[in-house]
């Protein structure tokens, strides 16, 4: 198996040693309030994240970074590239809603550019300690030559893999079903990331109200498995 077939099935698995699977994304306030009652509540709910929800922001952003890379590669000495890339990644930080989805972002990024770094390529901006999450799945699939639209589908799949890694460990919907809805939802992955790949980032929306409102609200829970 190739190098760049190794990563992206690792990328893939709720398995990744970058701690994703420390949060539920809000999952466990929605559980909490009494939102999140079902294996097809738990669909729903990434169904609308997937169409409505500000993932696809971060998946915009994936080929912006990759683009950059690819511009850094050939002009090493022009520092406008640089300056657009730690912008847009200021940028998708800032847009967070609340301080822990920040720091989620930082820690999984920090995370899989060291894994990345142990499978060989040095990511050349360390200095930059606040990375995103979104810049740090673009350097990896850019260094092992994964394609923009894998590295899109790939992201798609990994977030709505975690979310059903969570919800296993609080609702009692069974891997089996957790399988199920996973295979339901290739189909969206992929005309959503198609969607993606043919929008500028001025063209992409969202307004998952209730999803950010439930991450915001994850920190009064009295009681609680994951960090946010």
């Amino acid at each position: 198996m190739s190098k760049s077939h190794l990563l992206k099935y690792l990328l893939i698995s709720p398995n990744l040693p970058v701690g994703g699977f420390c949060y539920s994304e809000g999952l466990e306030s929605y559980l909490h309030n009494k939102n999140l009652k079902d294996s097809n509540s738990v669909k729903d709910l990434i169904i609308s994240e997937l169409k409505i929800g500000q993932i696809r922001l971060d998946a915009r952003l994936l080929l912006e970074f990759f683009d950059i890379f690819n511009e850094i590669k050939y002009d090493k000495i022009s520092k406008n590239y640089l300056h657009k890339l730690l912008s847009l990644d200021k940028w998708i930080l800032s847009s967070k809603d609340s301080v822990e989805m920040r720091d989620q972002q930082t820690q999984m990024a920090k995370s899989l550019i060291d894994l990345t770094k142990e499978l060989g390529f040095n990511y050349p901006y360390e200095n930059n300690k606040k990375t995103s999450w979104p810049l740090a799945w673009s350097w990896s699939c850019y260094c092992f030559e994964i394609t923009k639209l894998e590295m899109v589908e790939n992201f798609f799949y990994s977030w709505s893999a975690n979310q059903l890694s969570a919800a296993l460990r609080i609702i009692p919907i069974g891997s089996t079903k957790a399988q199920i809805i996973q295979k339901d939802l290739l189909e969206i992955i992929s005309k959503v990331s198609k969607e993606i790949m043919d929008k500028e980032i001025d063209d992409i929306y969202f307004g998952n109200v209730g999803l950010a409102m439930a991450q915001q609200n994850h920190n009064e829970l009295y009681t609680k498995l994951f960090r946010n």
